[in-house]
């Protein structure tokens, strides 16, 4: 069942690492005829905001350890659009998305407030199982990865008749389980020391995560109305 999905991740090796610390109220966007090819070796990226002059750009471009080689698009001298070819050091998603038979509909840069600035991405991708596939391997590779939203693409799957998008505390379950292993094969972690990182009781966090991952699959998550992304009368446990 596609899954379109929106996620927010950073890495110390990703795409214009440095560039993104160096430039702090840049707005890079990639330009999604770039973003959604698997053998595109060029990425076309616009930048917005206050980045200064192309010369500026340029040196930080230069600088920077995850860029191979970078050039202005001549014939867009109003714009900040530069292609950018990334160097072999580079940890990128997109590879892995398109290998899970996915699409990158959209990238730009993201300033979550506390952290690495990173990208916020909104993708689609076949079923649960190539989202998860995505997340163990950013886990992996070592990214700062959230999933900040998922909305099914219909809902004829009767065991998934949809409803409300999990809660906060479904989704701490939900996070805590990928980032400590519970869900790796072997798992590395059990249940009782997932209720131990939570200050929960196990029963509690297996009936979060039962009850979350249904979610996953039928819900829709309104990222403009976070208040209404989860029933209020729902503890979650």
């Amino acid at each position: 069942m596609a899954i379109f999905t929106e996620v927010r991740f950073a890495h110390e090796d990703g795409a214009l690492a440095d560039t993104l610390a160096a430039l702090p109220d840049a707005d890079v966007t990639v330009i999604r005829e770039a973003s959604t090819d698997p053998g595109g070796s060029i990425y076309l990226l616009r930048f917005e905001g206050d980045v200064g002059g192309y010369e500026e750009v340029g040196a930080v471009l230069d600088a920077d350890h995850t860029v191979r080689e970078a050039e202005p698009m001549s014939g867009f001298e109003d714009q900040h659009l530069w292609g950018v070819e990334f160097s072999g050091e580079v940890k990128l998603l997109g590879p892995k998305v398109t290998a899970e038979e996915g699409f990158v509909l959209d990238a730009r840069s993201s300033s979550p407030g506390s952290g690495r600035r990173g990208w916020h991405e909104r993708w689609l991708v076949p079923d649960r199982e190539a989202l998860q596939a995505i997340w163990a391997h950013a886990r992996q590779e070592g990214f700062e990865f959230e999933i900040i939203e998922f909305r099914r693409q219909d809902r004829t799957d009767p065991e998934y008749p949809g409803g409300d998008a999990p809660t906060d505390e479904q989704r701490e379950a939900l996070l805590a389980a990928y980032e400590h292993g519970y869900f790796a094969e072997p798992r590395e972690t059990s249940l009782e020391e997932l209720a131990e990182e939570l200050g929960i009781s196990p029963t509690a966090v297996g009936g979060r995560l039962r009850r979350g991952m249904r979610s996953l699959v039928g819900m829709t998550l309104v990222v403009e109305e976070p208040e209404d992304a989860a029933d209020p009368e729902d503890t979650g446990e």
